[in-house]
């Protein structure tokens, strides 16, 4: 529907009111003037001007059915410069005028029409925005202050004066404006609604106030559900905000109770079980999945999202029965989801399966474009099957992807994940250099930290950085039993063997699951100390983990017991 034809008759019957036609006295302008709305007598000026402007507004009209639109906004600025008391044709002239970046002439009219008598606070807070591109922002304040003080209950100037303070780089005054609004007596639901939305648009220009703003918004929202909403779409804004504000199974409850009254829409049931899951209650969550297959049995999100479910209970069967269908359910479509394929091959990795990732991943590559993630689960692949080489190839390539493409894929676990790789290919100066990459993302990666400690007291290098590496790390993890033998191994190199005993056995003792290493280490700290019976008690406990030529040698060198 083009927007002034229903105006031009309106306008037509106004004109008709100026000469007395006593037929058209039930129809009003837009915006009637002063002298009209008190039946005073107009000058000869002010009836000459009202026919202008009526004519401009007509010839906009006609503009605008012709598909002539600069014509026709030239036609109605005239119109509203012979008459500024159509306020709805001047705040549509004027965001016409805005979206060209014409705000001089959007000040222009709302200026005028602002000045009329009981002009209205929308005039003064569309004026805020025009000052604002004009990058006058003291003027944008002050006008939309003045809608504040013409539209009291309205959340518009508020919203407004918020946004105009959050474009100037002043988001303490953005915030408290909108705490001004949070205080006004007894707001409506759509005002709630709205006034939550707004601090959510200033959390997403202010990411550091999301811990101030949610309890505000969770106030808002508690007293929103007491106003027992009724409408789907006020509902599903409402479970919005509550995920917004990280209250997920709040927001899955509105759901719920909409599939209650809309049973056939998937669509809320797919959301109720994706913030279920959400919120870590994976049996409601299972409940809504179980649902959508019976209703969806061919629809391969369902399966996704069981497959999601199944991997965070750690069901890694459930979850490759999940994934492979959805991948089959998938297959063929217009546009096939290559995240299937890379979730799967991550749970193949999680069970320890290196060859089904690589099987599948090759699977993918003749499917999809090259793509970060699939060179960096390769990678991964690759580098749990043992196969360095490889794996630091597709990492590689797959830094080189993110350089170009997605430059944030490029954290401090992509490059200690990269530094352990070219660890084990016994590069070791590689090494070292994507360790110090991460460290300086992540100066307090404790894993990075003992990490390259570890490997340079392995190698018997930098111990001294090494120590204060591993003490960093241990700060963080006092009992991480790992961090622990690194300690002990430093301080073996240093050829501090009483200190690094206490460590050792330390990380014996928070040891999860037997380890070889931590055993083999302690047989060399006991050597050390010039106890071979206890280092050959602890070397033949390491083979029974795990069979080693070279602390076989060990044993054949040990020499007896004094």
């Amino acid at each position: 529907m083009r927007p002034f034809v229903l105006q031009s008759v309106v306008a037509l019957a106004a004109l008709g009111t100026l000469f007395g036609c006593a037929s058209a006295k039930k129809a009003q302008a837009p915006a009637a003037s002063q002298a009209a709305a008190t039946n005073s007598p107009l000058s000869k000026e002010e009836l000459e001007k009202r026919v202008e402007a009526l004519a401009r507004f007509a010839a906009g009209v006609s503009g605008e059915l012709r598909e002539q639109p600069d014509d026709a906004l030239e036609q109605f600025y005239k119109s509203l410069l012979a008459d500024p008391s159509n306020e709805p044709l001047a705040i549509d002239v004027a965001r016409r005028f805005i979206r060209k970046k014409q705000s001089e002439k959007a000040i222009e009219v709302l200026s005028k029409s602002a000045e009329q008598p009981n002009a209205t606070g929308l005039l003064d807070a569309l004026l805020g925005v025009a000052y604002l591109q004009a990058n006058k922002p003291d003027l944008a304040i002050a006008s939309s202050r003045r809608a504040i003080v013409k539209l009291p209950s309205s959340l518009l100037g508020y919203q407004n004066l918020a946004q105009i303070y959050l474009q100037t780089d002043r988001p303490k005054e953005a915030l408290a404006t909108l705490d001004e609004a949070a205080a006004l007596p007894s707001p409506g639901f759509n005002f709630l609604l709205d006034l939550a939305e707004s601090y959510r648009n200033h959390v997403a220009a202010q990411p550091r106030d999301f811990a101030t703003v949610k309890p505000k918004v969770t106030a808002i929202l508690d007293a929103a559900t007491k106003l027992e909403p009724k409408g789907q779409n006020l509902i599903i804004r409402m479970a919005e905000l509550w995920s917004f504000a990280g209250e997920y199974k709040r927001a899955a409850e509105l759901y719920v109770k909409l599939i209650e009254r809309f049973p056939n829409q998937t669509l809320l049931r797919n959301r109720a079980a994706e913030l279920f899951h959400r919120a870590n209650d994976p049996k409601a969550a299972q409940a809504q999945f179980d649902a959508l297959v019976r209703d969806q049995p061919t629809n391969p999100l369902t399966h996704y999202f069981l497959g999601t479910i199944a991997a965070a209970q750690k069901d890694w069967d459930k979850a490759v029965e999940s994934y492979e269908r959805a991948i089959q359910l998938n297959e063929g479509a217009k546009t096939e989801v290559d995240q299937f394929y890379f979730e799967l091959a991550e749970i193949h990795l999680r069970r320890d399966d290196p060859d089904a990732a690589l099987k599948l991943l090759a699977t993918a590559r003749k499917k999809f474009k090259l793509s970060f993630f699939l060179e960096y689960f390769t990678g991964l692949a690759h580098s749990r099957a043992k196969d360095y080489a490889a794996s630091v190839k597709h990492f590689t390539a797959a830094e080189l992807l993110a350089k170009r493409d997605d430059p944030e894929r490029l954290n401090g676990l992509f490059f200690f994940q990269v530094g352990t790789a070219y660890e084990r290919h016994k590069d070791f100066k590689q090494a070292e250099n994507y360790f110090r990459q991460a460290l300086k993302l992540a100066p307090d990666f404790a894993e990075v930290l003992n990490y390259l400690g570890y490997m340079w007291a392995d190698l018997g290098e930098n111990l001294t950085e090494a120590k204060t590496m591993i003490e960093q790390a241990l700060k963080q993890e006092p009992e991480n039993a790992a961090f622990l033998d690194s300690m002990a191994w430093v301080l073996h190199k240093l050829n501090q063997p009483k200190e690094a005993l206490v460590f050792q056995l330390k990380a014996l003792q928070f040891q999860k699951e037997p380890d070889a290493t931590l055993h083999d280490h302690l047989g060399d700290i006991y050597a050390a100390l010039k106890q071979p019976g206890k280092a050959r008690e602890h070397w033949q406990k390491a083979l029974a983990i795990e069979p080693s030529d070279v602390i076989q040698k060990k044993l054949k060198a040990a020499p007896a017991d004094p």
